[in-house]
């Protein structure tokens, strides 16, 4: 399948996987999908390989929605992964910027341009802690692998969510993922404020955690 029909099936299959969902955020990722996601799509030289890897392991590990896991398997040789390099090294640590890559499919760099909004894929390689940080730009997860745990404010207790339960980070609010044996893959938006960049917020525990994954 080409480039143009993939991504614009893939746009549509996330629509739909995200329409029956309740909770904060969906209304605005869904508008913000309604206003850009109809753009035209345009070519962007691919990287279908993520360096963390996991891909093919994460795909597979969808357990439901077969439309959606579908139309991300067809995009795959088109998709362009890259990794996310606003942390400084020494904060987030030396296995998360190895250990990741996103890939965007509506926003200013993505397929389909589109104006202070960004929503894409998001891959994280088993046996890794995405550490604390924050953001201006508020932000929905919706894993579609799990489960994994989760923490809100680093003095939060962690919290497992299975996939298909979806995350809404509220702007500032600190948050980490600690990733098992099985690859996270999650459908991600910026809703806005998505050129200022996320910082790490210090944890005592980070140590303790990342030997126990």
């Amino acid at each position: 399948m080409g480039l143009g029909n993939s991504i614009r099936i893939l746009i549509v299959e996330i629509d739909r996987y995200l329409a029956p969902m309740g909770g904060p955020g969906i209304a605005e990722v869904r508008d913000g999908l309604a206003r850009w996601g109809r753009g035209p799509v345009n070519p962007l030289a691919a990287r279908p390989d993520p360096s963390c890897g996991s891909l093919d392991a994460a795909i597979a590990a969808i357990d439901a929605r077969p439309e959606l896991r579908r139309a991300i398997d067809r995009s795959a040789p088109h998709l362009r992964w890259v990794t996310y390099d606003a942390y400084p090294p020494g904060e987030i640590g030396p296995r998360f910027p190895r250990a990741h890559a996103f890939c965007s499919l509506i926003g200013e760099t993505g397929f389909v341009p589109a104006e202070d909004y960004e929503l894409g894929l998001f891959l994280i390689a088993p046996h890794t802690l995405y550490r604390d940080h924050n953001h201006p730009a508020p932000e929905l997860y919706a894993p579609l692998t799990g489960p994994h745990r989760w923490r809100f404010g680093t003095d939060g207790a962690w919290v497992e969510k299975r996939a298909h339960e979806p995350v809404w980070n509220e702007p500032w609010q600190a948050h980490a993922t600690a990733v098992g044996v099985a690859p996270f893959l999650c459908i991600f938006c910026w809703t806005r404020d998505v050129n200022l960049p996320a910082k790490v917020v210090p944890a005592a525990d980070w140590n303790m955690i990342e030997a126990s994954l």
